[in-house]
């Protein structure tokens, strides 16, 4: 055989939950072209796995990167951990629809990330539909993963009602109704994966004119969700949904939408997330057994998503997107820098402030003794200390400290906590689970306070260190094949014909992967200046491969062609 690439030797796990074996894997024309114990004949490219692991690429099944898929189509903090397939659109929100100022607007706080960066990102949107956006996929962009995408309802309400109406009517008229049917139809035959609605309150509109107020998506009526959704159902695609971490019960509306009720078709529905959060230390096990007594007496096909690592959220003062979830906090977001340090300098605020933190619990704990100060300007002795020891040495109380802080330096105050997932024990019961989705990673998003590019890694380290959770050729099958198979994607498997989208990877590295050692900060060029998290795994990931082209090496590092030509493709439902 002429061949493009051979990997030699390699455990192969390929995807599909069996026992590994020893084999090599022969590459031709962008798509595995063989597979066993020993393939002859002369390959420009030849790989030596011998004791390393060789899996499908990994899917990173929630990522907000369509604003940065314009800037930066390479996506390399991705691929550098061996994602090959990125699910964009989440959370109601995508590029599919919307003048560039609406786009600018629903994009900018959930990436954190300056409006002027993010401006100069979307300065290309001329698209006018949604499958004119997978055609400017397909067109335009030098995808270095391979990209599917969610059609978001905040996009879809504004492009119907306007942006302004979309915001404040929940419902909408009935010629209304029957355009977002269009439109979500319409994108269902484009290829999209599914359709993304907004539950969570925490998710807000950025800039001057409607600065702090919710995504159109949570203002819709529950008729038109669930008009919509049928629409969905029909096509046999996916609901995504961001449920209310206010009002609980809208988990089982979720739940009612999905359920077929055994006399139609089940709506897949994908809910963002299970996680073991503090606040409520036995809700990740009512989650997984709703989904499971659900999906049998319902008939719906209800898959929460997991995340396989702590929830761990970095923060400047008062800039943290937990604090969106009470009412001070969400005006101490919708400020700027020196915004947030006039409010907690007014008496009358700070009264507020005090009120809401010793509120109604909520999923950010609000405990200063797990607040870990990372820098305070002028006070290098208070790092990796918390606020509260750092209070008690003082004799102060830890929020009074807190509050002065942000007065005194406002953003120059970084910190860092544990929100959720923290306990391996829970951690590991929701990845296992038959009802959740483990390749939670929110890549994309708050880009200067989270970090899980290398979630991947995390869970099959899980499964090393604890092999009773389930095996690392079941873990795999969870991070690739499942999820794929599940959002009809054709990726995540090793089988002849497949999409030549591989990872290589040294266990005995993944083994010595530090637990404590957090992100980096980087300031590509991309971005101005602006700063966001990225994950560090040295030596673990070896080599990918997409679409059969070597993206990353140990030795060479990226392709220098990675984001200038494409690798990866535009995968649409029902495509191979």
């Amino acid at each position: 055989m002429d061949l493009d690439v051979v990997i030699r030797g390699g455990l192969v796990f390929d995807g599909s939950g069996d026992a590994p074996r020893v084999e090599d894997v022969a590459v031709r024309g962008g798509r595995v072209a063989a597979r066993g114990a020993r393939i002859d004949g002369p390959a420009r490219r030849e790989i030596d796995a011998r004791d390393r692991w060789v899996t499908p690429g990994f899917l990173d099944i929630h990522t907000h990167y369509d604003a940065e898929l314009e800037a930066s189509p390479g996506l390399h903090e991705s691929v550098r951990h061996g994602v090959t397939t990125v699910l964009m659109g989440n959370c109601s929100l995508s590029l599919a629809l919307g003048e560039p100022d609406d786009l600018l607007d629903i994009f900018t706080r959930v990436e954190n990330l300056p409006r002027e960066v993010m401006r100069r990102w979307l300065e290309r949107v001329d698209w006018r539909s949604a499958a004119g956006y997978y055609d400017h996929l397909e067109r335009d962009v030098a995808m270095g993963p391979n990209v599917a995408s969610l059609l978001g309802h905040s996009n879809v309400r504004m492009a119907t009602m306007g942006l302004a109406r979309s915001l404040r009517a929940p419902r909408a008229t009935r010629p209304e109704l029957r355009r977002m049917e269009r439109i979500v139809a319409e994108a269902m035959d484009a290829g999209y994966v599914g359709l993304s609605i907004d539950m969570l309150p925490w998710h807000r509109m950025d800039g001057p004119r409607h600065g702090g107020v919710s995504v159109p998506s949570q203002r819709a009526h529950p008729a038109e969700r669930a008009r919509l959704a049928d629409v969905v159902r029909r096509r046999g695609r996916v609901l995504q949904a961001t449920p209310s971490a206010v009002e609980r019960r809208s988990i089982l509306t979720l739940v009612g939408l999905s359920a077929g009720l055994h006399v139609r078709r089940a709506l897949k529905t994908t809910i963002v997330a299970a996680l073991d959060v503090d606040g409520f230390p036995g809700a990740y096990r009512f989650l997984t057994l709703l989904a499971t007594a659900s999906n049998r007496a319902l008939g719906a096909d209800v898959r929460f998503q997991a995340l396989p690592a702590p929830f761990r959220i970095y923060s400047d003062g008062a800039h943290n997107p937990v604090f969106e979830e009470f009412p001070t906090g969400v005006e101490a977001m919708s400020c700027d820098e020196d915004g947030r340090r006039r409010l907690f300098a007014s008496r009358r605020y700070r009264r507020r402030f005090r009120r809401d933190w010793n509120g109604r619990d909520g999923v950010f704990h609000r405990r200063f003794d797990r607040m870990r100060i990372l820098s305070a300007p002028g006070r290098p002795g208070w790092s990796d200390r918390s606020f509260a020891e750092v209070a008690g040495d003082l004799d102060r109380d830890p929020l009074e400290l807190f509050m002065d802080l942000i007065v005194e330096h406002g953003d120059g105050v970084r910190w860092v906590t544990d929100v959720a997932n923290g306990r391996p024990g829970p951690r590991r019961h929701l990845l296992a689970h038959p009802a959740t989705l483990p390749g939670f990673l929110d890549s994309g998003a708050h880009a200067r306070n989270i970090a899980f590019q290398d979630g991947p890694l995390r869970m099959l380290l899980e499964v090393r260190r604890d092999p009773s959770v389930m095996s690392v050729g079941r873990a795999v099958a969870r991070l690739t094949r499942e999820p794929a198979d599940w959002l009809g994607l054709p990726a995540g498997r090793i089988e002849p014909g497949d999409p030549a989208d591989l990872v290589v990877l040294d266990p005995d590295a993944l083994d010595r992967l530090d637990d404590a050692a957090g992100p980096v900060e980087q300031r590509p060029p991309f971005m101005d200046g602006a700063m966001r998290l990225v994950r560090e795994s040295p030596g673990v990931v070896r080599h990918v491969l997409i679409g059969g082209r070597e993206a990353y090496g140990d030795e060479a590092g990226f392709d220098p062609e990675l984001g200038t030509r494409r690798f990866g493709r535009l995968l649409r439902v029902g495509s191979k």
